[in-house]
């Protein structure tokens, strides 16, 4: 299985739901992922900017500026809420603990920024 119209199809034969609707959810499930492949890259590309600043002052002697080490702190919070936001989803329960956050106004303080939707 392999195409989403294979994935429908086996879908339909297990469940009682109409075409329309698999198709529709698994592209919303599909845009979903997209967006989350995007956010992840864009993390990943504020890390590298962070830790070429850290190689720099580390290995070259290059002094950074207090904006350029305010920079580094924020992308190690945000590297460090990455590393829990696996650990709960590995975690048994861990999902119950995000829903939970969710409803508790807590993901600002869970989710790294670029995974937080923007009023």
């Amino acid at each position: 299985m392999h195409s989403i119209d294979e994935i429908a199809a086996f879908i339909k034969s297990e469940s009682g739901l109409l075409d329309e609707d698999i198709h529709s959810h698994l592209g919303h499930l599909n845009s979903k992922f997209k967006d989350f492949l995007s956010k992840l890259e864009q993390e990943d590309e504020q890390t590298k900017v962070a830790f070429q600043l850290v190689v720099q002052s580390s290995f070259h002697g290059r002094q950074l500026t207090h904006d350029e080490k305010l920079e580094i702190e924020t992308q190690l919070k945000e590297l460090l809420k990455t590393a829990d936001l696996v650990a709960l989803t590995v975690l048994p329960g861990g999902t119950v603990v995000l829903i939970l956050s969710s409803f508790l106004k807590l993901n600002p303080y869970i989710l790294p920024s670029v995974f937080l939707s923007k009023p």
